[in-house]
């Protein structure tokens, strides 16, 4: 297990802030190592994400934060017909996507797009399914942010929501800049009084690798919401 003490012996207050916000936008050169951390990390929360989504192909797919999105090409290959759509803050992510899926993007396949984080740049009721995978933690406005989600779903659309537990993140010496914590109470509140319907929910527990955590056990959840 990792030692949350010593880390905070080695990182200074003004490093760990800047930790907490390269997570929630990475930028720049330290960007590139977190993106390829978060990449690697993550992959287990990604894979859940799109399992809960029960794609068919012929859907109209948006990804909120899909980082360096390695996963897109292997869903588009996968599932015939399906259009994804990409959604990011962060100029660096949206970058790393493109490029890393450029064939897809080409064929019209794969769109990756900037916004500010608040406004879902798509008209109401334009998608089947909807995922986001660790940014809950950062949304300026959850309330807002959850009616967003709720007005470009179709009737009946899935909304696959992937968040590392209030109990594991609140160990963490740099979330104290930046995070919002959850469990799945509040998670499931917050969708409720947007309009969901909780539908199916997954609790896992993994050990990984993660710098500058060193290693770890994560305990994260997967909620599947209906419209």
């Amino acid at each position: 297990m990792f030692n949350f003490k010593a880390m905070d012996q080695n990182f200074t207050e003004d490093e760990l802030k800047a930790i907490a916000l390269q997570l929630g936008h990475p930028k720049g050169e330290q960007g590139l190592a977190i993106a390829k951390n978060m990449e690697e990390s993550n992959i287990l929360m990604v894979e859940k994400a799109v399992e809960m989504l029960h794609l068919a192909g012929d859907e109209k797919v948006l990804e909120l934060g899909h980082g360096s999105a390695q996963h897109v090409c292997e869903l588009l290959e996968i599932f015939d017909g399906l259009e994804y759509h990409g959604l990011e803050i962060s100029d660096l992510m949206y970058e790393i996507a493109q490029k890393v899926n450029e064939p897809m993007v080409k064929s019209g396949m794969a769109q990756f797009h900037l916004y500010e984080g608040k406004k879902i740049p798509f008209e109401s009721a334009y998608f089947d399914k909807v995922m986001t995978v660790n940014t809950i933690y950062f949304w300026e406005n959850p309330k807002e942010m959850a009616l967003e989600i709720f007005r470009v779903l179709k009737e009946g659309g899935n909304f696959s929501l992937a968040f590392a537990q209030k109990n594991f993140l609140e160990k963490l010496p740099f979330t104290k800049f930046n995070f919002k914590f959850y469990d799945s109470e509040m998670v499931d509140e917050l969708m409720y009084n947007a309009g969901f319907t909780i539908i199916e929910q997954v609790d896992v527990r993994e050990k990984l690798k993660s710098d500058p955590l060193g290693e770890l056990e994560r305990e994260f959840t997967v909620m599947r919401f209906i419209k």
